[in-house]
């Protein structure tokens, strides 16, 4: 602004020399009027509208997502408001916006940055924030949704190191067998495919230590500016330089076993040992990074379920006229399947260890281990709990999709409420008019894809047998909400076809597979039309079998 004012002060000022140039040459403009940076004459823009400025330009970069120069204007909103004590409720904005912004560039927790040490991550902006007014509502969201995306960082580390548990598991079974026989070809060959999985597995150990955050806790120890500060402590059992020795001392002795060298018992036991030595250390380190995710999957659970309350409870006591934020049952679906999957994930591990167990080939492991998972017989709390935590996130799924609608309803209902005047003599308010029309028109179209999204997610659930829901019923229930989303999208043929093909329906899926080949795109829908054909080869036959069994009967 004071830059604009001092362009129009140049301005005026060649324009006013061009007017009386014909009288004369002026006198110096010097003595007229002091110079346009002359102390005392510039306009400086108060404290607590820059300030607002700041703020509300960060929230535009945001939504725009230019995170860094978001970042940055809240960082001097912060200082400025730190600087002239001005209310704490400002700071409390600004200190959300710098958190959601590092949010969104993955830096969580504290970081490490050279020349300045240890920053600020997401969590600590926001803890910091709720301590300003603890009732932050964007504060206490944002908490949890850093604990949320937090836990998907940990349960990936568990899940490279159950993969070498598994390598690990299957080596000790190939070299228990193979050592049996050890004469015979086939024992041979089985130490033989003991030995490339150990291959494979010192590949992996190797990979998975030069990432530095697998076995150690970088998060744990804290930097000063100069990069000084304690190493975080190994997490497993076995050290990084014994590992490596036992490692090479398992491949020395299964190499001589397969060159017919003189085999000793001494050996059979050194591979035993050293892999389950293996075993229980990637274990310790598992279940180190699971339980961290656990923590933070519950904690981002009971922190949206309290703003979930809280947003009601605002709404019926103030009585205000306003939607809750419905939004919050998307993100409490995601949690509870998170939740399911976590579960799923240890039951099905439990399932693979016992389908090894009984010398299945490789290829075959997670295919038995499926068939295992879904046996009656199989019962366990793991799996007790995956059920119980995807059961509800339909439930959530529910409430946002009802809530959704409505949401969608008031939009629909302002479009059409907005009306130019009567006689359109005003071309500003008609091209105003339509540009909102258009606009919400675009937002409702925009938002509908989101609650697609959550139906086909609900969907899936239900028909998806190692979730244990198995409800033909209700997956054609949210196959009815697509339909009516949008009529044109085949989908909904799809989704009602797996249900009933999980059902053994082979006649009521085959026609609903062949009416969405008729309606899907080629190019558009290729992965589901593959699918669609192979599954309707597969009701054929199912129901050849079916007529050819009728007809044995019948004799």
């Amino acid at each position: 602004m004071v830059f604009m004012n001092k362009l129009y002060l140049f301005g005026a000022a060649a324009v006013l020399a061009t007017l009386v140039g014909c009288r004369g040459t002026p006198e110096p403009e010097s003595e007229f009027q002091p110079g346009p940076l002359a102390p005392g004459e510039s306009v400086e823009t108060p404290i607590d509208e820059r300030i607002s400025d700041l703020l509300q330009e960060a929230k535009q970069q945001y939504d725009d997502g230019q995170y860094p120069s978001a970042f940055r204007m809240a960082e001097q909103a912060e200082s400025l408001i730190t600087e002239n004590g001005f209310p704490d409720e400002d700071k409390a904005l600004a200190l959300t916006i710098q958190g959601y912004c590092l949010l969104q560039r993955g830096q969580i927790d504290d970081y490490y940055v050279e020349t300045f040490g240890t920053q600020q991550g997401a969590i600590t902006k926001f803890e910091r924030a709720l301590k300003i007014n603890e009732i932050d509502f964007r504060a206490e969201l944002g908490i949890a949704l850093a604990k949320f995306r937090r836990h998907g960082d940990s349960v990936r580390k568990a899940e490279a190191l159950s993969e070498g548990v598994i390598i690990l598991e299957s080596i000790r079974e190939d070299t228990r067998r193979g050592f049996k026989q050890l004469d015979a070809p086939e024992g041979k060959a089985l130490l033989q495919e003991a030995l490339r999985k150990l291959n494979v597995f010192k590949t992996n150990r190797e990979q998975l230590i030069a990432l530095e955050y697998i076995f150690t806790d970088t998060t744990s120890v804290k930097k000063d500016k100069n990069g000084n500060g304690p190493k975080p402590a190994w997490l497993g059992t076995i050290q990084e330089s014994d590992g490596t020795l036992a490692v090479e001392d398992m491949i020395w002795a299964l190499e001589d076993a397969i060159d017919e060298r003189k085999a000793t018992d001494k050996d059979k036991t050194l591979i035993q040992d050293n892999a389950k030595a293996f075993i229980d250390s990637w274990q310790k380190v598992k279940e180190y990074w699971r339980m961290n995710g656990l923590r933070d999957l519950q904690n981002a659970r009971d922190r949206f379920l309290s703003v979930r309350k809280n947003d009601m409870q605002k709404i019926e006591d103030e009585e205000l006229d306003r939607m809750r934020y419905f939004w919050v049952d998307r993100d409490l679906t995601f949690v509870f399947q998170s939740m399911g999957a976590f579960f799923l994930d240890i039951g099905l591990e439990q399932a693979r260890i016992k389908a090894i167990s009984e010398g299945v080939t490789e290829s075959r492991i997670e295919g038995r281990a499926r068939e295992i998972y879904l046996d009656e017989n199989f019962v366990s709390y793991e799996k007790t709990q995956s059920k119980r935590n995807y059961e509800a996130s339909l439930d959530f799924t529910m409430s946002f999709v009802r809530a959704h609608r409505a949401f969608e309803m008031l939009r629909v209902n302002k479009r059409d409420q907005a009306e130019s005047d009567d006689n359109n003599s005003n071309p500003f308010l008609v091209d105003l008019v339509s540009r909102y029309k258009a606009m919400m028109d675009e937002l409702i179209q925009q938002e509908r894809g989101a609650r697609a999204y959550m139906i086909l997610e609900a969907a899936a659930t239900c028909i998806e047998p190692l979730f244990q829901i198995n409800d033909t019923k209700r997956a054609n229930a949210w196959a009815n909400e697509l339909q009516s989303l949008n009529p044109s999208n085949p989908i909904h043929h799809f989704v009602r076809a797996t249900a009933y093909f999980q059902a053994d329906d082979w006649e009521t899926a085959k026609a609903e597979y062949e009416a969405f080949m008729q309606q899907s795109s080629i190019t558009e829908d290729a992965n589901r039309r593959s699918t669609a054909r192979m599954r309707i080869l597969q009701c054929e036959q199912n129901l050849n079998r079916k007529g050819n069994a009728g007809e044995d009967d019948a004799r």
